[in-house]
């Protein structure tokens, strides 16, 4: 019981004796914190309007703001009159349980840093994490943020970012895009190529100072089966990947190349 008076009796002295440190302090957290918010405000206004990966400069502003915070409290922790050594060792000792606690957390702002230092995608790139497929919104200091095609918000653990495979598929400025179009076997081959090549060629979209390539793919049950692969500006895939087919179908009919259906022959034998 003596103890715990003691205890009671200590606490009150240090409100008595330290309350203008403790009153200024308070101050010190309010205007720091206030101060910090505005300076995160002004880094991600400033990052905007630069070159600088807005992806990436998000997760930066978010560790120098924790960085901020730790040292605003370390200051207030001298105001006080707490010896740094002392609050060290303190701080130590619940950082590391806190650490304990929170390993995987902990773990996902390790490979937040490495997603920021390897710079596998930045903001707006389509991407594929995974079975995961959207464009990149934010990468922040825990998770990696994706909007997928149909506007679903999907948030996934750098942990499982760094860990799993990532497929960018707009890194390069250009891809190369393929096609398959089945013939009936009466059509003249020679031609079912020149019309499919020259359909490439002729499309708007296609880069002419790649290689475009037609060649026969199989001989299918009901069919024979070519493939066109030409290349085009990433910018331009998707609106190709839905257009092209449109157009080798007219052309297809202007040329009088049937588009077989599939069938079946039937053979009876007369006993």
């Amino acid at each position: 019981m003596a103890d715990f008076n003691n205890f009671w009796k200590s606490f009150g002295d240090f409100f008595v004796n330290y309350w203008v440190n403790i009153v200024v302090c308070l101050a010190i957290l309010i205007i720091g914190g206030i101060l910090i918010k505005l300076l995160s405000k002004l880094l991600m206004k400033i990052i905007y309007g630069t070159r600088i990966d807005n992806a990436s400069g998000s997760f930066v502003v978010a560790l120098l703001r924790i960085v901020l915070w730790v040292v605003l409290i370390f200051g207030c922790a001298r105001i006080l009159g707490i010896e740094g050594n002392s609050f060290l060792v303190a701080f130590s000792s619940v950082a590391l349980a806190i650490g304990l606690a929170l390993k995987d957390s902990l773990g996902n702002i390790a490979n937040g840093i490495v997603i920021v230092c390897i710079k596998p995608f930045k903001k707006g790139d389509h991407v594929q994490i995974g079975s995961v497929e959207g464009v990149i919104k934010k990468i922040s200091i825990l998770t990696t943020e994706l909007k997928t095609f149909d506007n679903k918000r999907i948030v996934i653990p750098n942990n499982q970012v760094v860990a799993g495979s990532i497929t960018n598929f707009t890194a390069n400025p250009t891809r190369r895009i393929e096609f398959i179009y089945s013939v009936s076997y009466s059509s003249d081959m020679k031609k079912v190529k020149e019309v499919l090549y020259q359909a490439a060629y002729d499309y708007q979209h296609t880069l002419k100072t790649q290689v475009i390539r037609v060649f026969m793919l199989a001989h299918s049950s009901s069919s024979v089966d070519f493939k066109v692969m030409f290349w085009v500006d990433v910018e331009d895939y998707w609106t190709t990947y839905f257009d092209f087919t449109e157009v080798v179908w007219n052309e297809f009919a202007k040329n009088g190349i049937e588009i077989p259906f599939n069938q079946l022959d039937v053979h009876l034998k007369d006993k």
